[in-house]
């Protein structure tokens, strides 16, 4: 930046730009519950020890190091929803301003700013900000392990510490998320070869100097990945050989990074980015390890054939990576688009062209439905799982899958998220969770009623009633000082249904019928019922100090 006018004129616009990007990731980041694979962490805690998770990577992912600092925070004050996110959230507020900067030095501060919008405004990465799995903490440390690479390689001021940001940056996320191993460690491919064919001109110094970083980072990593690996192979063994990616997955993979359903946004950004890559791969040497990086991880996916793996979102997010790199060559090339334009008509030409794909992508963006008021259901899968239109599986599925009472709509004649209802039966997974369409419908906020502890002994997706676990967006309906501390107004019941997306015909929460009357002996008479819910009362029971 070199302290001039201009480079201070545009880190300023970068903080703006960043602070946009930051008050889009806060936006009711608060309020969200938790839900989907967000549990896997905890249901470690609820019966498990250190000694138990440390030595098995889970049936189901829960992320050992995320499992370790929940069970810290249980144990010393207590695990609550910001205590889950804060680290991704960290992450991705660092991402807004380290990835422009890295752009600024390397491709001018037009590119640079351009990319630090497209960032702030992905939903994507909105999402991984906010969501309590390793994905955006990854994300980062990926990126900074090659950055630190290439100034271990390049420079001989500041090997140490730029050898011990790569070391610590590569096993922490091969330990978050072992599927980021292949792209932490690509660097050494190309410059392993290329000391080797320099081995006779420098005397094998080239080759010392990588021992040197990788030696002690192949240990770091064997002493963090190796108990679980070596205590239970299975764990892995039983998620390969899953599924493939097809046709859609690799159609639907640019939506999703793009954060857009519309297809001509896809197509004009794809080709921005076309134009843009000739000049990554010549001006920015990350360019080179990155692509390797995510080529090294594709062939592992594709060889593991991890489950789920079919699906866009997953696939996105195993390679995750990508999607930086993709955006900054959106923005290279817009750059380049819109410096042709300026010298044939002017530069005040340029403008529209710079603004193309930032308008292509807010066009149909998927934040604005995320970020209506009250929504603590952001994180869904209805929002996430698919941005392209018509081609949401969660949405139809709960849609044909859970019976809507009427009610809902008449909550409107309260103003906007003047009450706070708890809902149970609660489901962590996410698709029989139909809290989006009602807070959608009756603009009320909507919390999970945990049942354990009142008529039944322990639910999945249910927190023991401990202070270990202190989610401020959930309610023991057990407790009357939860409830009024919570300001719970109103519980709502869904009664037994038929699921019509299964063909068993069976009846869906018949394992929690007899709640319902447990409720009515502990709430009284009824605001609301028919053959869908019963809404309940909760002032008298907030009153009741027994």
């Amino acid at each position: 930046m070199n302290g001039t006018p201009g480079a201070s004129r545009h880190l300023v616009f970068l903080l703006v730009i960043a602070g946009v990007g930051a008050w889009l990731r806060l936006d009711q980041f608060g309020l969200q519950v938790v839900t989907d694979d967000e549990w896997h962490a905890l249901v470690q805690l609820f019966s498990g020890s250190p000694g138990q998770f440390l030595l098995s990577f889970g049936y189901a992912d829960y992320s050992i190091p995320l499992a370790l600092l929940y069970w810290c925070e249980a144990a010393w004050f207590g695990i609550t929803e910001w205590g889950m996110r804060w680290p991704m959230l960290s992450a991705g507020l660092l991402i807004l301003l380290l990835f422009p900067l890295r752009a600024s030095s390397r491709l001018g501060w037009r590119v640079a700013l351009l990319f630090a919008l497209l960032l702030a405004i992905s939903p994507l990465l909105i999402n991984y900000s906010r969501q309590a799995r390793p994905y955006g903490l990854t994300l980062l440390l990926g990126y900074l392990a090659h950055w630190a690479f290439l100034r271990y390689s390049t420079r001989d001021e500041g090997r140490l510490w730029s050898g011990l940001l790569y070391g610590g940056s590569t096993a922490l996320a091969g330990w978050l998320h072992l599927v980021s191993l292949p792209f932490v460690l690509a660097p050494f491919l190309p410059a392993g070869l290329a000391a080797l064919r320099g081995w006779r001109h420098d005397q094998g110094a080239a080759v010392l100097g990588l021992l040197r970083l990788g030696l002690p980072s192949a240990l770091l990593i064997a002493l963090l990945i190796g108990p679980p690996l070596l205590a239970d192979p299975g764990a892995l063994l039983n998620k390969a050989g899953s599924d493939m990616p097809t046709w859609d997955t690799l159609l639907g993979v640019w939506h999703t990074w793009l954060g857009t359903p519309l297809s001509v946004a896809v197509l004009v950004c794809l080709g921005l980015a076309a134009a843009g890559l000739p000049r990554l791969w010549r001006d920015e040497p990350l360019t080179r390890s990155v692509l390797l990086g995510l080529f090294l991880a594709l062939a592992l996916l594709l060889m593991a054939r991890p489950a789920w793996i079919h699906s866009p979102l997953a696939f996105a997010r195993y390679l995750l990576p990508a999607q930086p790199l993709l955006l900054l060559a959106v923005a290279v090339g817009a750059v380049r688009l819109a410096d042709a334009v300026a010298r044939r008509w002017g530069g005040r030409a340029a403008i529209p062209v710079l603004a193309l794909p930032v308008v292509l992508l807010l066009a149909q963006t998927p934040l604005a439905e995320t970020m209506r008021k009250p929504n603590g259901n952001a994180l869904h899968s209805t929002f996430q799982a698919d941005y392209r239109t018509g081609r949401h599986g969660a949405r139809e599925i709960i849609r044909d899958r859970t019976p809507l009472s009427a009610w809902w709509t008449t909550l409107r004649s309260h103003p906007r998220a003047s009450l706070t209802i708890a809902a149970a039966p609660y489901y962590h997974y996410s698709p029989r969770w139909d809290a989006p369409r009602w807070e959608a419908l009756g603009r009320q906020r909507v919390v999970p009623g945990f049942l354990t502890g009142l008529c039944v002994g322990r639910r999945d997706g249910e927190p023991p009633r401990d202070p270990r676990f202190v989610l401020r967006n959930a309610v023991h309906l057990a407790d009357a000082a939860d409830l009024r501390a919570k300001g719970i107004d109103m519980v709502v019941f869904q009664k037994p249904y038929r699921d019509m997306n299964r063909v068993d015909g069976n009846r869906f929460g018949e394992d929690t019928a007899h709640c319902l009357e447990v409720l009515r002996r502990r709430f009284g008479g009824v605001l609301y019922e028919d053959d869908k819910i019963a809404v309940f009362p909760v002032n008298a029971v907030t009153h009741d100090r027994q």
